[in-house]
């Protein structure tokens, strides 16, 4: 009531939040609202968590999943079958400058592969169990979140 007297609007302040261009793997996003005048902004190593491991360290587990499959009990046409995506991934991931979309590509098709032998048999379950660890590891690499894989 004073403020029309006084010529004051009896409004609300506007208050907005926006974000634009995230894309967080394993990261925290936190957004927070102020009162009037108030501001907050948040930055972050975003491309630091988003890569995660270094191409060496995805080599070097990607050779552990190697040892996995080839000690499993799966038949030897689907060792040979995972093995192939494997070695085609670890080699890329060995690079200068890997094609991490070709990596991606290759470790999805393993993961199906391994998904599916999970499903489908005992020698399977503890394979998968061991691929979802370097699933999960891995996808920050690759650039994407660890249930991309199916894990």
């Amino acid at each position: 009531m004073f403020g029309k007297l006084f010529g004051k609007k009896d409004t609300q302040p506007t208050q907005s939040q926006s974000m634009s261009g995230v894309n967080v793997n394993g990261g925290q996003v936190q957004q927070t609202q102020s009162g009037r005048d108030g501001t907050a902004a948040q930055q972050g190593q975003m491309q630091t968590q988003q890569q995660g491991i270094s191409g060496a360290e995805v080599v070097k587990l990607l050779g552990d999943l190697k040892g996995a499959i080839v000690s499993s009990g799966i038949s030897d046409e689907q060792k040979e079958d995972l093995l192939d995506c494997l070695k085609a991934a670890t080699k890329e991931a060995g690079k200068d400058a890997p094609d991490k979309e070709f990596a991606k590509a290759n470790l999805k098709k393993m993961a199906d592969g391994m998904k599916t032998l999970n499903d489908t048999s005992e020698a399977g379950k503890g394979l998968w169990k061991t691929g979802v660890d370097v699933f999960k590891a891995v996808a920050p690499w690759v650039g994407v979140a660890a249930t991309f894989f199916g894990g």
